[in-house]
């Protein structure tokens, strides 16, 4: 993958290199982290789902970063890497549900253009999650969309590996 140089001077202190990039504001880290973790703890959508979605938004950025890791309460519900690796091609892949692909299909949708989504597409998705998983749902791809766009434009690199 093509490298670009991050505009940042510097990086604060953490684990990795997404945390030393967000510690130069740690009070907007801390928020993040409370907010973000909402959506694994609450489990208004499966974490399986929003894990597939999580990733899939990271690919279409090329985000190395959100690619780089998994979220312990998607492997715990049985979300393994074979699937994972079929991710890019989720469309023409066996083992995807119909949720998933429903899904899939309105994640790669809110990324490109947001704006353009119909009602047909977004329908399955809001017959199987109801609203409250519905604005659950796209809350989470928010996050995804707008922390991937930030891994990649500050080059943040996967983990174990420092910029």
């Amino acid at each position: 993958m093509l490298r670009f140089m991050s505009w940042l001077p510097e990086r604060g202190p953490g684990s990795d290199d997404f945390a030393r990039t967000f510690a130069l504001r740690p009070d907007l880290f801390e928020t993040f982290q409370e907010f973000a973790g909402i959506f694994w703890e609450k489990r208004l959508v499966d974490p399986v789902l929003l894990e597939l979605c999580r990733l899939r938004v990271a690919q279409l950025h090329g985000a190395e970063h959100p690619l780089s890791i998994r979220t312990p309460e998607a492997q715990v519900a049985g979300l393994d890497e074979a699937k994972i690796a079929k991710l890019a091609d989720w469309w023409k892949q066996p083992g995807f549900s119909d949720l998933e692909r429903a899904c899939l299909r309105f994640a790669e949708q809110f990324v490109l253009d947001a704006k353009a989504m119909s009602d047909d597409e977004a329908q399955p998705v809001v017959a199987a999650l109801g609203d409250a998983g519905t604005v659950a749902f796209v809350e989470a791809l928010a996050i995804f969309d707008g922390f991937g766009r930030f891994c990649r434009m500050l080059d943040v690199q996967p983990v174990g590996e420092s910029a």
